[in-house]
């Protein structure tokens, strides 16, 4: 693993090279290529329409005026926009696995990671769990050059032992996402064990989230997606996708949103305040911080954080 000083040195060398030469885009008026990636829960184990939080989210996001498609090799749900990329009882290694033949192929510019609950399933301890999430997430923006990930805290369990086991997962990933955001790249944490997020009353099976627990967590979802908006971090979708598998996509409508969401909820983000305005960014103003942003995938990953 390489030190801070050596990242922070090919960090310096890129912003020098190319930070001037990239504006970011309005992220506000780009469509969203969504690949939500995970297991059960993703996948939507304990909704009775199997939807999970994806078509709650979907309906918040085109309230919200944005354009939307489901990216992923799998499909679950009883809509039309069901593609997913999660296998249920997969662990971070195989969730990793499914990402890197998936991510290459259909290219998301955002991705949304739960991983981890299915370690704590087996019992005892994930001491590594942070340090393999880190890896999935550096193969990410490797492979889909300028996406951007949403990390999510792994649900409440109401089992002591389990619910341990969670409580330390989520603390490497709040050691990671203030790693990762330390030198820019584009991540951000959002927290499902907070007020708005599910409560063991939200769950199913004690391990899953009831269609009301769901709701919750596309709240929390929809406000970590927001963040990214203001700050500028959603790009384009890439033109060399492979066919997106299971969805259509779905055009920003003035509809209302879902009667089930609302659209406040709060999220653990340990990164400054978002950027006020539009987000775009004029070459020769903020074009050192915007192309830095948008390359920091690949300089993530060639640092071996």
């Amino acid at each position: 693993m390489a030190s801070f000083s050596h990242i922070f040195a090919v960090l310096a060398w890129f912003a020098f090279l190319h930070g001037s030469e990239v504006a970011a885009s309005n992220s506000s008026l780009v469509p969203f290529r969504i690949m939500p990636l995970g297991a059960s829960v993703t996948f939507g184990v304990g909704s009775t329409t199997g939807d999970s939080y994806r078509k709650d989210l979907e309906d918040l996001l085109l309230a919200n005026g944005n354009t939307v498609t489901y990216v992923g090799t799998n499909k679950n749900g009883n809509f039309t926009d069901n593609a997913v990329e999660a296998v249920s009882g997969f662990v971070i290694s195989q969730i990793s696995a499914l990402a890197n033949t998936a991510v290459p192929q259909l290219k998301p510019n955002l991705v949304l990671l739960d991983a981890g609950t299915n370690n704590c399933n087996q019992g005892g301890t994930v001491p590594d769990a942070g340090a393999n999430v880190t890896s999935l997430i550096n193969n990410i923006f490797q492979q889909s050059p300028g996406a951007t990930v949403i990390l999510t805290t792994i649900l409440v369990n109401p089992a002591a032992a389990q619910d341990a086991c969670r409580v330390t997962v989520n603390e490497q990933y709040t050691a990671l996402a203030n790693k990762i955001q330390s030198i820019g790249a584009k991540l951000i944490l959002v927290d499902m064990r907070s007020l708005a997020g599910p409560l063991v009353t939200d769950l199913a099976d004690g391990r899953h989230s009831n269609d009301a627990g769901y709701v919750k967590m596309a709240n929390v979802w929809f406000s970590g997606i927001q963040e990214v908006i203001s700050k500028g971090m959603i790009v384009k979708p890439s033109t060399n996708a492979t066919a997106v598998v299971g969805s259509t996509g779905n055009v920003a409508k003035s509809s209302t949103t879902s009667a089930r969401a609302s659209q406040t909820s709060s999220t653990l983000v340990t990164t400054p305040s978002p950027v006020k305005g539009s987000g775009t960014r004029a070459v020769g103003t903020g074009g050192r911080e915007a192309g830095l942003r948008v390359g920091m995938g690949f300089m993530v990953a060639a640092a071996g954080i």
